[in-house]
């Protein structure tokens, strides 16, 4: 399940949904109709089977444990586009595509669906960075030993570019801390090169207005990146901060060491100290050691323009694009509607070996995140599905397409090629069932089912036939409508009805302990009995699912949503939110692109809509994502704001008043 690999740890909470009472069904004779019929599958996973009561074990429980075990072995090295690991993995969802009689798509490289994703960052030619002063003063950097490029900033150069002292380069308007501080104010940084310090001043102050001794948000490189950004600056020169090394020498950070993606549009540079004072003292400044201590007595900036000094610069950072699949096996229908099509699938990445930006919550480790409930559990729900509908006697009145995604965890990349490039018309495409984390159902049996509301009368089904399959539905507030969190997505923003089943969070959620040995297999297998009734009384509808698309939800209380991460809103960790999904997938790197918007939410009321470029918010310009959600972080709820947008070519601005962000605090 993605996690947008964003700032601190601990973003999200459990699923803490409440259950959705309902009076009376929607659907009428066609729920009785599918209620009276038993599923193939010998799941045993219902509360009175043998299962549940002694130790049978099903023959379905024995596919999907093989199946996640195979998924989930070391072997497989956590399944991260790019890995030998996860091309086996794809191996293998194909062949048990092929052994079941499934056809390949149309266009497709037999059961792949192939598209390319950005590599990991590597340092290219050339790098260079010299200070020239008056006269013949040239201070030239040693690459890898002056100066080392960090992946976090992007390809650029600097031409006999003034440089500045930003401090810490913080911008902090905090009323509740009895802070305002700004390391920009009283300095011009467009066109120029700036250098700034890392962390925040009063490091070891426990009394220091940012957050005592521990670092505050205004600490982190995102925090610098973006600000640097939003101020004009052409490079940024960052710095080890003396009360960080402590008692430790200074060293260069190495490309990767802030993680591997870009958080602001222009070159981010690590120089030493000693680098760093040589600059300052060619421009007859203190050194950083006495600028620190400066800053640190009474909390107020040292910024200054370094005067007679110029940078030249260049870094080239190259992003090699890597090949991932989509697998894709399609059962074709007979009949009437045999010309529309149902998606069931789930993702099948993970996050290989963890990593700073891979979403990995075990932040030092670099052991292999086996990812058995997320997602080895929806691709194995997703193949008991597929033997159970291909063994059918008769084919299913409509068309069936099995999808196990890639890149999911990367920004729901796979699904969002899939309905950019589908191998059958979205608009024939009449629902989507997503699983994702469908593992771990607990002693209650209470299955989360996301998307009740996109479609008329599917909340009363889920209800209605979970209550015949011996499990408790649970409905996630605000969450009804289908939008983020996973790969339905994608599709509810194509006007597909969606359907997302989900077991819960847990301890092992992207760490390494998520392993096969956790999953309950006989409780998927009674996931996999209830989802065959939801799909076959679906597939046999005379009429196809109307779409709907859901109220943005209350602004009371936090959500509960499975991932409860940015890729709700890209608003997690804030106190407002536009209610927007960004386009993971696009590589535009010029503002934010948006997927989606929700329905009744700020945007949508303001006219934003998907296909919208995000370019400005507040007068400040948005690069990346990181802009964006820098930018938000400095308002609150019911404030207005401009927002300026590329559509069409052309720039718009609309006024948005924020609403109250529903996701759950930062922990």
């Amino acid at each position: 399940m993605m996690r947008h690999r964003v700032g601190s740890p601990g973003r999200f909470s459990g699923v803490a949904a409440g259950l959705a009472a309902l009076a009376a069904l929607t659907f009428g004779p066609a729920v009785v109709g599918t209620r009276a019929q038993a599923p193939v599958g010998d799941g045993g996973g219902g509360a009175d089977s043998p299962a549940a009561t002694s130790t049978f074990v099903s023959p379905a429980e024995v596919r999907l444990r093989d199946d996640v075990t195979f998924l989930a072995d070391d072997a497989q090295e956590g399944r991260a586009p790019g890995t030998q690991g996860i091309e086996a993995s794809a191996e293998y969802i194909a062949g048990r595509f092929k052994d079941l009689g499934l056809q390949p798509p149309p266009g497709g490289d037999g059961y792949f669906q192939k598209f390319t994703i950005s590599g990991q960052p590597r340092l290219g030619d050339p790098l260079e960075l010299t200070v020239k002063g008056p006269g013949d003063v040239a201070i030239a950097g040693v690459p890898r030993t002056d100066f080392n490029p960090m992946a976090i900033g992007t390809t650029g150069s600097a031409d006999a570019a003034p440089i500045v002292f930003a401090g810490f380069g913080i911008t902090a308007d905090r009323p509740d801390k009895n802070l305002a501080y700004d390391d920009y104010a009283g300095i011009d940084a467009k066109g120029k090169v700036v250098l700034v310090l890392r962390r925040e001043p009063g490091l070891n102050d426990e009394a220091s207005p940012f957050d005592g001794k521990k670092t505050s948000d205004f600490a982190t490189f995102r925090h610098k990146a973006t600000n640097a950004y939003q101020h004009g600056a052409a490079m940024l020169l960052v710095v080890n901060d003396l009360a960080g090394l402590g008692s430790d020498r200074d060293a260069l950070l190495n490309l990767g060491s802030a993680g591997s993606e870009t958080l602001a549009l222009l070159p981010i540079v690590h120089v030493t100290r000693d680098f760093a004072d040589k600059i300052l003292k060619a421009a007859g400044e203190p050194t950083l050691a006495e600028l620190e201590a400066e800053i640190d007595k009474d909390y107020k900036p040292r910024s200054r323009e370094l005067k007679g000094l110029a940078v030249a610069g260049r870094v080239k950072i190259d992003r090699p694009a890597i090949e991932t699949s989509n697998v894709i096996g399609v059962l074709e229908g007979a009949g009437p509607n045999s010309g529309e099509t149902i998606v069931v699938g789930g993702h099948y990445d993970h996050l290989g070996r963890g990593g700073l930006t891979s979403g990995s919550l075990a932040f030092l480790s670099t052991d292999v995140h086996n990812g058995a409930d997320d997602n080895a559990s929806g691709t194995a729900l997703t193949l008991e599905l597929a033997r159970r509908l291909a063994e059918r006697r008769d084919p299913p009145p409509r068309r069936i397409v099995f999808v196990a995604f890639s890149g999911e965890e990367r920004g729901l990349l796979g699904s969002q090629h899939y309905v950019e490039h589908p191998p059958f018309p979205i608009e024939s495409t009449v629902a989507m069932f997503n699983f994702d984390m469908v593992g771990r159902l607990n002693e209650k049996r209470e299955l989360t089912m996301i998307g009740t509301g996109t479609s008329p009368g599917f909340d009363g089904l889920v209800d209605a036939l979970g209550k015949d399959s011996g499990l408790t539905i649970k409905k996630v507030p605000g969450m009804t409508d289908g939008f983020g969190g996973s790969d339905h997505q994608s599709f509810h923003a194509k006007d597909v009805p969606i359907l997302f089943a989900f077991t819960g969070i847990h301890s092992d959620y992207h760490r390494p302990s998520d392993d096969s040995a956790k999953i309950n297999y006989a409780g998927m297998a009674g996931i996999a009995d209830y989802i065959e009734l939801l799909l076959l009384d679906i597939l046999r509808r005379p009429q196809r699912p109307a779409f709907a698309r859901g109220p943005a939800p209350a602004r009371h209380g936090a959500s509960t949503s499975p991932s409860a991460s940015p890729s709700q809103s890209a608003s997690t960790g804030m106190s407002v939110t536009l209610g927007v999904m960004p386009d993971y997938a696009d590589e535009g790197k010029a503002g934010m692109k948006l997927s989606d918007v929700r329905e009744g939410g700020p945007a949508a009321k303001a006219g934003l809509k998907g296909g919208d470029v995000i370019i400005g918010i507040g007068g400040k310009p948005i690069g990346t994502i990181y802009d964006y959600m820098e930018s938000l972080g400095r308002y609150k709820p019911g404030d207005a704001v401009d927002v300026l947008i590329k559509r069409d070519g052309k720039d718009v601005t609309l006024r948005v008043e924020l609403g109250k962000s529903t996701s759950p605090p930062k922990q």
